[in-house]
């Protein structure tokens, strides 16, 4: 049986027993709201010693070794946000020889954002794109912006802006094609490609609603069209207690014509690609979006007035792409924020297994999403790193905020783990050098049987 049990072993393929998965993320620094000095920095994290390397085409390349804790918080200086619209060579890549998680995070005071980073085993070919206009040009920076990063040489995009024509360009890797969208909202604009591109979206400095007293720069990386969902649940974030609207706001972005939305069950909308609804989702509240195509959601922190809250942007995981293990960080160090949290969607069966850092979690303020199995709750989260787990999957978005900066973004999916265990580890194919161990293991099993017998 000894032997059979190795056969079986190298059915799974021995290059995938025990070795490490290489990992490259990618980041662009877009151009925050002018006034005072950037201080943008990415944060990686995964295991202890592990090293990591942060490039650009531009002469930046630095390597890091996590600490004892499995962190590093590198600084980015200024002179790599992009701004205008044109082909730049500031994008940055972060390459481990095994899985690392990070995020970017694009800081000012009183305007920030930060965006989960995706592994480029989770990147595609499509994109559609969410971000916020400005009511005018003045004082609010170059507006809306969306970051195209190539990753490989001879990358045909073709980005097609929100009420604009077609603009088709060729990158190699490395490269990125910024565009400034001024007053603006790219939201819905489409991203094409023929080989696999990281998309960011953001603005320099929005107000959320429009016309709200305060702006922020938005920051996110987009999901590829092929990793949307037609099903989501959705929790309001910490936020929205303390900002002055007292709700979120959430876009619907279809990703094909004659879209049908429904929000809590009733259809709202019938959408052609690109097209969005929006709503308010109140404090303390949750609620359920579903399409009959696959779309996008954008879930956006409000104006605040300075109360560790104010405008941020982040996508939501459908529900069928959430984890039931997340290992993530907050920003620590010199991008420590006051407050940080967990906004958390899960199933109201499955709240008296949640816990963090192997405590159970405190979920009596957690309340039902009516007209679903989930309930939703805020979680007071630690100083980096840090561990969630339920018995089943869940949600998990990340927030917090300083005075008048915020972040908001979320904690990984099945498509984009990070170092979270994955739900379902996919069954390594056999590689051919194994199939003769599996023939001589079935010979060894066969023997056994017959031992047996």
């Amino acid at each position: 049986m000894r032997f059979a049990r190795v056969a079986v072993l190298a059915v799974m393929g021995l290059s995938s027993i025990g070795a490490p998965k290489a990992a490259e993320l990618y980041f662009d620094f877009n151009e925050n709201h002018t006034g005072g000095g950037a201080n943008a920095s990415v944060f990686l994290f995964g295991s202890a010693g592990q090293n990591a390397t942060v490039s650009n085409l531009a002469g930046f390349n630095q390597m890091v070794t996590l600490g004892v804790d499995g962190f590093f918080n590198l600084p980015i200086s200024n002179i790599y946000q992009q701004s205008g619209t044109g082909i730049v060579n500031t994008g940055f890549s972060v390459t481990s020889a095994s899985a690392i998680a990070g995020y970017f995070v694009n800081r000012q005071q009183a305007t920030t954002d930060m965006s989960y980073l995706l592994d480029s085993s989770a990147l595609g070919n499509n994109y559609l794109v969410a971000s916020q206009g400005s009511p005018s040009s003045s004082g609010f920076g170059e507006g809306s912006q969306v970051a195209i990063h190539a990753t490989q040489n001879g990358t045909n995009v073709t980005f097609t802006p929100t009420g604009g024509a077609p603009v088709a360009v060729t990158l190699n890797a490395g490269e990125t094609y910024k565009y400034a969208g001024g007053t603006t909202n790219l939201t819905g604009s489409q991203v094409a490609a023929d080989k696999p591109v990281a998309v960011f979206g953001g603005s320099s400095c929005a107000q959320v609603p429009v016309g709200a007293t305060y702006c922020d720069t938005l920051l996110e990386q987009m999901i590829p069209t092929e990793r949307l969902s037609k099903t989501y649940a959705l929790a309001a974030s910490q936020g929205a207690n303390i900002s002055s609207s007292g709700t979120d706001l959430v876009r619907v972005i279809a990703s094909a014509d004659a879209t049908d939305v429904k929000v809590n069950g009733v259809v709202v909308a019938t959408l052609n690609k690109g097209q969005f609804y929006e709503f308010s989702l109140s404090a303390n509240a949750g609620a359920s979006v579903e399409g009959s195509n696959p779309v996008m959601v954008a879930q956006y922190l409000t104006g605040g007035g300075g109360a560790n809250t104010d405008p941020a942007m982040s996508l939501v995981p459908g529900s069928d792409t959430w984890l039931a293990d997340y290992r993530l960080s907050t920003p620590s160090g010199a991008q420590d924020f006051t407050v940080d949290y967990a906004s958390v969607v899960i199933n109201t069966a499955d709240l008296g297994t949640l816990t963090l850092d192997s405590s159970n979690v405190d979920t009596s303020s957690c309340t039902p999403i009516a007209g679903t199995s989930y309930s939703r709750c805020n979680v007071t989260l630690p100083n980096g790193l840090f561990n969630m787990h339920a018995a089943n999957p869940f949600l998990v978005m990340l927030g917090g905020g300083s005075g008048a900066d915020s972040y908001f973004t979320y904690g990984g999916a099945t498509f984009a783990p990070g170092v979270s265990p994955p739900v379902d580890p996919p069954v390594t194919t056999p590689e051919p050098a194994t199939m003769a161990l599996f023939g001589v293991g079935l010979l060894g099993l066969a023997a056994a049987r017959r031992r047996r017998g």
